[in-house]
């Protein structure tokens, strides 16, 4: 099943995902973290000059969540299918004033970004993903200038990664030499334990994700 709904503005009052999560899942909260997960998709869109233009990428979540999704769209008066749309509006309203947990650099600057086009959900094998792009609104040089993003709750309630094996690739075409490569990332002991403390959900630390946050980064030779 795929649904397809159109980008709305934020309210006032907004929550990050994992907050959300909190206040309509309670039994998902556990000893530590992360709480949920997220498989990734993802890949470069490139302008006709071979600058990166956007990221389009694919969220699927775990068996759990997307079980409580579903039961909860079952309730909708006008079926699942709507219920999904108004559940996947809420997460992405929630997720705009964080970039959508998006970091994308040209060099170390964090570049500004927007969400562009629709959102895309559905349900594949009982569990439920969404797609949508990014736009980045700032030039960059790939033959010259280092450019990377990472996709991660900053407060590390949610795990994200991408399928083990996966490429990511460009559409469009790309300058010569250009290659990509997935960095995992390589926690601390320090941060291990942190990410074990159950404080976390009661203090959440915003600068703990990027501790277990892979990165993608574009090499051009």
């Amino acid at each position: 099943m795929v649904f397809a709904m159109p980008v709305k503005t934020p309210s006032q009052g907004y929550w990050r995902l994992a907050a959300w999560c909190l206040i309509t899942m309670p039994a998902m909260v556990a000893t530590a973290h992360p709480h949920m997960w997220v498989d990734l998709e993802s890949r470069i869109v490139l302008r006709d000059d071979a600058s990166p233009a956007s990221i389009h990428q694919e969220w699927l979540f775990d068996d759990f969540f997307s079980t409580a999704l579903i039961e909860e769209a079952g309730l909708h008066p006008d079926g699942v299918g709507a219920g999904i749309q108004q559940q996947i509006t809420e997460i992405m309203v929630n997720l705009e004033p964080y970039d959508y947990f998006n970091v994308i650099k040209r060099g170390n600057e964090a570049l500004p970004l927007a969400l562009v086009g629709d959102v895309t959900a559905g349900i594949r094998e009982n569990r439920v993903w969404m797609d949508f792009t990014v736009a980045i609104e700032s030039h960059v040089d790939l033959a010259a200038q280092n450019f990377s993003y990472a996709i991660f709750d900053p407060t590390y309630y949610i795990e994200m990664f991408h399928r083990e094996g996966e490429t990511i690739t460009f559409d469009g075409d790309a300058p010569a030499g250009c290659s990509t490569e997935i960095v995992q990332p390589n926690p601390s002991a320090d941060a291990i334990a942190l990410s074990q403390s159950a404080s976390l959900d009661a203090n959440p630390d915003d600068t703990i994700g990027r501790l277990f946050a892979e990165t993608v980064h574009v090499k051009c030779q």
